[in-house]
């Protein structure tokens, strides 16, 4: 299920409870169901060869929706489930083997993050409006507390060596923190000079931190090393520094506004700078609204979106543009291509067709295209999101459609788009596909 599809079914059905109505739709398009008529979600455990190895159902809240990706924990499945009202989750220990429950754990806040370590399953939780978190460490194949760390709200990133780095806000001092997910225990806090959570990564056995004063024309990118916390190297730089933070093979790359003299946006640089040093080694200049995409090793993309949306491949060596693509549609950088959707030739509002393109990373040319026979869910006038894939080694799974529109997942092969297999399945999916052995985990909604 693409986001706005999901937003649409829990704005929906929240306006049903409400009003106490039996159904929410009276026109073509996709269906919204109320909280009366919700049916179970379902887990799933699919192979690579697209065969269903389990498929368990499980009770949700009335206006339950799946958004985090269920992870694989050793011999244990996790799913995370929420409630759009109440704003409690819950999880589930899913046997891996047949997907028999084994445990399952409610948490009267949402959350806001999952990791596994060992064999354990990390757990970030923030109640709505608050800024208080809680970082719990649970046993994956009991579902028990082994530690819990409250902490202040703020961004967070794991690390390559069991660890989470966090800016976490504590009483209006912001502090640069990094726990052990085995332990719950914390390696190292450092106070930051920042008046907001500006952009953190992770990467390089480093913790980057980028930060500055509200109104200071200047801002700087920190390197701490993710053991001791000792800092690494400080480069100042004069832009401001603008989410996203991302290091990948030993570039750190970060779009920043250029002072502005006249009246309207800032212009965005993007920079690529040494890991090892802080060294600015190239800037490319693409436009006033910009969003960055590092995606694998040695490649990158910068989405623009300022009058129509185009797609520069930038050389991660020196900054140049490799291709540049100009297009309407939405795009999502894997490191097996850039994958595009869009609406089909024979699209109509009732009944209407998403093409899936896979461009080459290195010259952007289209390698291939296939029709996914999904319902659009934008807005008038809008694109339609792209819908999420998995790269499964030589296949590309997304979920798609049948020809009468019942939810399936469907695999592509990678090389020339020729559909592998398809299987059907319960719901629309509602969370990202993760791996597990031999295959794909998926959360599926009624």
């Amino acid at each position: 299920m693409t986001p706005v599809r999901r937003a649409c079914s829990v704005l929906l059905a929240c306006t049903c409870a409400v009003a106490g109505l039996a159904g929410c739709s009276s026109g073509p398009g996709p269906v919204c169901a109320c909280p009366a008529a919700a049916k179970p979600a379902y887990a799933l455990d699919v192979t690579t060869a697209g065969r269903v190895r389990w498929q368990v159902p499980l009770p949700r809240p009335a206006l339950g929706f799946g958004s985090l990706s269920p992870l694989a924990v050793g011999a244990v499945a996790v799913f995370a489930q929420g409630d759009a009202l109440s704003q409690g989750d819950v999880l589930y220990g899913l046997r891996l083997a047949d997907g028999h429950r084994l445990w399952s754990r409610a948490f009267s806040q949402g959350i806001a993050g999952m990791w596994r370590w060992d064999h354990l399953v990390v757990v970030l939780s923030q109640s709505s409006g608050q800024q208080r978190q809680v970082l719990t460490g649970l046993d994956a194949s009991t579902g028990q507390a082994r530690w819990a760390l409250p902490m202040g709200g703020g961004g967070f990133s794991p690390t390559a060596d069991g660890g989470l780095a966090m800016a976490v806000d504590q009483d209006g001092v912001l502090e640069l923190e990094v726990v052990d997910l085995s332990s719950g225990r914390v390696r190292w806090t450092r106070r930051v000079d920042s008046d907001a959570v500006p952009p953190m990564a992770v990467g390089g056995g480093a913790v980057l931190f980028a930060g500055g004063a509200d109104g200071d024309a200047n801002s700087s990118l920190t390197s701490y090393d993710d053991r001791t916390g000792q800092v690494r190297w400080t480069e100042a730089l004069s832009p401001w520094i603008q989410p996203p933070l991302q290091e990948s093979a030993g570039l750190v790359y970060l779009t920043a506004e250029l002072p502005q003299r006249g009246i309207g946006l800032p212009p965005l640089v993007v920079l690529g700078i040494s890991a090892a040093d802080g060294r600015v080694k190239w800037r490319f200049t693409p436009g006033q609204q910009a969003s960055l995409d590092v995606y694998a090793p040695g490649l990158m993309s910068v989405t623009t979106t300022y009058h129509g949306t185009s797609q520069d491949e930038l050389d991660p060596a020196t900054g140049r543009v490799r291709w540049h693509v100009a297009s309407p549609d939405q795009a999502i950088a894997t490191p097996a291509g850039v994958i595009v959707t869009a609406p089909g030739p024979d699209s109509a509002p009732a009944a209407t067709t998403d093409e899936i393109s896979v461009r080459d990373t290195l010259t952007g040319q289209t390698r291939w295209t296939a029709e996914l026979n999904e319902p659009l869910a934008a807005e008038p006038g809008q694109t339609p999101p792209a819908p999420p894939v998995f790269p499964a080694g030589p296949l590309l799974v997304v979920p798609a459609a049948s020809p009468d529109y019942s939810e399936m997942l469907a695999a592509f092969r990678m090389s020339d788009g020729h559909r592998a297999w398809q299987v059907a399945i319960r719901g629309p999916v509602e969370a990202p596909l993760s791996a597990a052995p031999g295959g794909m985990l998926v959360y599926a909604g009624g």
